[in-house]
């Protein structure tokens, strides 16, 4: 370095950034979320709002990740850039079609402002991907297509309208479909929203301060999400947690038994062989292995039989009990009596707080059999009805709206021989959870079993073998009666 007559040699040794506590909770952060996303991936790979759920967070992490981490090499800078320019856009029309999932079907400006954040984020894409273009060619000023103003009004466009995609979602939905919606998109679009504020902000008041604390509260709010995505889970049953904690204590359960007394043998062989050669301490520490490998199998089963009957005995029971009411319902022959007590069965083990069965009133509709003026009544071509016949499957009835006459949280078919006898709607449940997938299993096996139980009733009531018996003798006794009486008026006639 010169400077007038003076010359300075200054040697500068690069080293890796000293990292504070904001990046190691931002990297907390990015592997709890992407461990949502991994178990919605497997545990509920079939609903669609689910894997829009899964694929929105994974995009959101990438999306971050590329921001924070710097690339050595010039190519996987040009990489991450690339992968920054699709994901960024790809997370704020995910969350745009996440929000669609609820409150169906989709009003007019829902679609509107679904429509206007793809293709806002599809602008916002074609600009960032000129800016990467001018960096790897640098023929132009890359910086004017990333940081410019124009893919900043897009970007802003397109989460504003996700923004209203999520408000409009959760002011259409109702019951639990409000609250899930509630505590997966609102804690999304605030950080959505923040972030442009802080884009924007740093934009026009540029400076290492403003950097360092925008830095540590986007920290705070991210936050935000995985905690309440944990509540949304453990309180309102997006995901079926009982499986995980079943899971989690099974394996550490078992973890603790295999480790414990592999420590255990080995310190006692150790004790007891003191004098013994170091072969033959091998010897016995691979038998030892090999004895609780061929054993983790039993020790696992018993371990599962174990957390099951304390950990989740009442869940059980009360599946146990939905499932062996709908065996016990076929041997049911009068039919107010088998309809109370399914309803009473639903309200006291599915905890549902309204409980409906809807039989065939007639030829061309489904009632119930309150008489206090709350009847319900559903003729055959209600869209719920036409749905539960087509399909023999439980049917979501806030996907319905206001169409169907069927009130409620789901319907389950009362079938029997491919015939629709029944439809049992239930409402929300009591503690304001969602139904778990066993416990909608158990409630249709219940469904099913009191529609066999129906057929049944109704063949005995329309063909009734010891009323058709009682009624040949009734006929029979009338002939002897009729034929006594003309041998006795023959009798009396005189004889010509």
């Amino acid at each position: 370095m010169h400077r007038g007559s003076l010359k300075t040699i200054a040697t500068i040794t690069p080293r890796p950034a000293k990292q504070d506590w904001s990046f190691w909770l931002g990297a907390f952060e990015g592997f709890w979320i992407l461990l949502f996303a991994a178990l919605i991936a497997w545990r509920r790979p079939d609903t669609p709002q689910m894997r829009l759920l899964s694929l929105w967070l994974a995009a959101f992490v990438l999306t971050g990740a590329t921001l924070v981490f710097s690339a050595p090499w010039a190519w996987l800078y040009i990489l991450f850039s690339g992968i920054n320019t699709v994901a960024a856009p790809l997370a704020v029309a995910l969350l745009a079609a996440f929000a669609g999932c609820f409150g169906q079907p989709l009003s007019r400006p829902r679609r509107m402002a679904q429509s206007l954040c793809y293709a806002f984020a599809a602008i916002y894409i074609a600009i960032s991907a000129a800016g990467v273009v001018g960096i790897i060619t640098l023929q132009f000023d890359p910086l004017t297509f990333l940081w410019g103003l124009a893919g900043l009004a897009f970007v802003t466009a397109a989460v504003l309208m996700a923004v209203t995609c999520g408000v409009l979602a959760i002011a259409v939905s109702r019951g639990v479909e409000r609250q899930q919606a509630v505590w997966t998109l609102v804690p999304l679009a605030v950080f959505f929203c923040y972030f442009l504020l802080n884009t924007i902000a740093t934009s026009l008041w540029p400076s290492h301060a403003n950097a360092l604390v925008a830095n540590i509260v986007s920290t705070l709010v991210l936050l935000a999400v995985p905690v309440a995505l944990t509540y949304a889970a453990l309180s309102r049953r997006l995901l079926d947690v009982g499986f995980f904690l079943n899971r989690a204590a099974v394996f550490t359960i078992v973890s603790t038994i295999v480790i414990g007394a592999f420590i255990l043998v080995e310190w006692a062989a150790g004790a007891w062989l003191t004098s013994a050669s170091h072969a033959a301490t091998s010897v016995i520490g691979a038998g030892v292995a090999l004895g609780l490998g061929l054993s983790m199998r039993y020790i696992h089963l018993y371990v599962d039989r174990f957390v099951d009957r304390v950990l989740f005995r009442k869940r059980h029971e009360d599946e146990a009990a939905v499932r062996r009411f709908a065996h016990e319902s076929s041997y049911i022959t009068d039919r107010s009596i088998l309809l109370e007590r399914a309803v009473r069965a639903v309200k006291q083990h599915a905890h549902a707080a309204e409980a409906t069965i809807l039989v065939q009133d007639g030829a061309a509709a489904f009632a119930s059999a309150e008489s206090d003026g709350t009847r319900t009544v559903a003729s055959e071509n209600d869209p719920g009805i036409l749905a539960l016949r087509a399909w023999h499957k439980p049917l979501d009835l806030a996907s319905l709206g206001a169409d169907s006459a069927l009130r409620g949280e789901f319907a389950f078919p009362m079938l029997s021989r491919g015939t629709l006898m029944g439809v049992l709607v239930c409402g929300a449940k009591i503690d304001g959870e969602a139904y778990a997938p066993d416990e909608s299993e158990a409630v249709l096996a219940l469904a099913r079993g009191v529609g066999a139980a129906l057929d049944v009733i109704s063949a005995h009531e329309l063909h009734p073998s010891d009323l058709v018996l009682t009624k040949l003798n009734a006929i029979h006794d009338d002939m002897r009666r009729e034929v006594a009486e003309l041998r006795e008026d023959l009798k009396r006639l005189p004889h010509a």
